[in-house]
């Protein structure tokens, strides 16, 4: 719980950066809800093209973030917004391309392992499976962030490497985030049943079944997803970052070997 805290204590250092942070949100909401309206899918909720390009941005930001914590540049607070290094959106890239292709392989095997035996346990299992390992990719990307090198990253063997050595502070971190942001998934809720009491949820009608709360609801949870899991949730995994999974990520850097 004192970690949880401490990364967003941590995250809201610099108060003036979460201006950039919420005008970004804004942002990213209306130009997201404009494309599914004018694709006519406003159920395709944040999976259209201004979503992957705002990932990217947010992404890369955060790794500027981290970046300046793990090596305590400027006391590692949140930095200016601008001006972030295109090695680092470059890298982040590269590393989301090449992992997610695995995940899309370990999918494919899934779904080809229940052609095969007609039993859904299995590609359930599989898919379990993969969401268990996915998290540990959260190291790969703290180690990209340390250095701003994606060199022997790449390895897929580096996840099953990880895991008995990180997966007690990764998952203990976890459960605390998982539950604070089921909180705040309570209080999300209550305020749009709330709003429906008091008729608010059907004031001012954007397009079909789009209001004018859903554009204020979207943005604020996608700022709050922006700042817990781009930016506390990673934070607070530095500490074992540099103890635990370092070593095995940066072999080449403490003794001369690669990964």
């Amino acid at each position: 719980m004192t970690n949880l805290i401490d990364s967003y204590k941590k995250v809201y250092e610099n108060k003036k950066a979460h201006i950039s942070l919420i005008i970004l949100s804004i942002i990213w909401t209306l130009m997201s809800t404009i494309w599914d309206i004018k694709t006519g899918d406003i159920n395709n909720y944040r999976q259209n093209p201004f979503d992957i390009l705002f990932n990217i941005i947010i992404g890369g930001y955060s790794i500027k973030f981290l970046h300046n914590c793990i090596n305590n540049i400027d006391n590692g607070i949140l930095p200016k917004f601008k001006g972030t290094p295109w090695i680092m959106y470059l890298g982040m890239i590269q590393l989301n391309i090449v992992w997610g292709i695995y995940a899309l392989i370990f999918i494919v095997f899934a779904f080809l392992l229940y052609i095969i035996t007609h039993i859904f346990f299995f590609p359930i299992l599989l898919v379990i499976l993969l969401l268990f390992i996915a998290m540990f990719i959260y190291y790969i990307f703290l180690a990209f962030a340390d250095n701003l090198d994606t060199k022997g990253l790449f390895n897929i063997k580096l996840i099953f490497n990880l895991i008995p050595h990180t997966i007690k502070p990764l998952y203990k971190n976890f459960i605390f985030f998982l539950l604070f942001n089921l909180l705040i998934a309570i209080i999300y809720i209550l305020l749009y049943t709330v709003a429906g009491l008091f008729g608010i949820d059907s004031m001012i009608n954007i397009k079909d079944d789009i209001y004018l709360i859903d554009i204020v609801m979207s943005t604020i949870a996608g700022y709050f997803v922006i700042v817990t899991w781009y930016f506390a949730f990673p934070y607070s995994l530095i500490d074992s970052y540099k103890e635990h999974a370092k070593a095995i990520l940066r072999k080449d850097e403490n003794n001369g070997t690669n990964v």
